[in-house]
């Protein structure tokens, strides 16, 4: 009796399995023919101006897959919808999937500008929080920090480029002016004060730094891109304990890239 039993128990677990393996592929089977409904798209843009609309999504998708709507979900090409949009400069990351009724969606992260460049032949890009090179877009410019003066880098001549930050410790390895850049703009974007104050970078002959603020008529005159912290602090300083009590346009140049002082001077 045990033993009719035990394979009573092994005959249905059997059916069981195989009750569910046919129910699989039977809703595989049904996923695979439904019809597609449409593409859902949703945009993050973290704290970035927009670049890149939902509208602008659409129509690259159907440049590149043709219409979906109405077609079997198991002739919609996932992969393809997904490099597609990821093809575009302004997107950073996409996450694409289906669901059982018919629709799919995709999920599109835009890259976030922080500095915009204007190069000595008037030339615009941008520079995201990753360090990546992107092109201007000019129907929606982002507002962000700007940096003109002796820049010759172009976007048009490294598309592809992103700025790269070996590191030794917490000082990074590099001399080139974009990653300079990048360096003196990420610095900036993270302190509330100097991100409201700083409204451009301006790089003079000798690769050096000069900043314009949005309050007082001066110069804030940088030097290299090194000691960032000591220098913007003792220029914070001098802002509370000099600026606030003798005025704002009392001196044309604030010259901080000196250590363990401030030197002022007029026209």
């Amino acid at each position: 009796m045990k033993k009719f039993w035990k394979i009573a128990l092994v005959a249905l677990w059997i059916l069981v399995v195989a009750g569910a393996g046919v129910l699989v592929g039977f809703t595989s089977f049904e996923q695979y023919y439904r019809p597609c409904k449409r593409i859902y798209v949703t945009m993050d843009y973290g704290q970035s101006d927009k670049l890149i609309s939902k509208e602008d999504i659409d129509s690259l998708i159907r440049r590149n897959t043709g219409r979906i709507s109405g077609k079997p979900m198991g002739w919609v090409n996932i992969r393809q919808i997904e490099n597609s949009i990821k093809s575009q400069p302004y997107v950073g990351k996409v996450h694409i999937y289906e669901s059982l009724d018919g629709n799919i969606f995709a999920e599109v992260k835009q890259r976030e500008p922080l500095l915009r460049i204007i190069n000595i032949k008037n030339e615009t890009f941008y520079v995201d929080l990753s360090g990546r090179l992107l092109p201007p877009n000019p129907f929606s410019p982002a507002r962000v920090l700007v940096a003109n003066g002796n820049i010759s880098h172009s976007y048009s001549e490294n598309p592809n480029f992103k700025v790269e930050t070996p590191t030794t410790g917490d000082t990074l390895v590099s001399d080139t002016l974009l990653l300079d850049l990048y360096k003196l703009a990420l610095f900036i974007n993270r302190d509330r004060f100097l991100k409201a104050e700083i409204d451009q970078i301006y790089v003079t002959s000798s690769g050096e730094f000069e900043l314009a603020p949005k309050v007082g008529n001066h110069i804030i005159m940088l030097g290299r891109a090194d000691d960032l912290d000591h220098k913007f602090k003792k220029l914070l300083a001098f802002y509370n304990k000099g600026l606030n009590s003798i005025g704002w346009n009392k001196y044309n140049y604030i010259n901080i890239k000196y250590r363990n002082q401030v030197v002022c001077s007029k026209l």
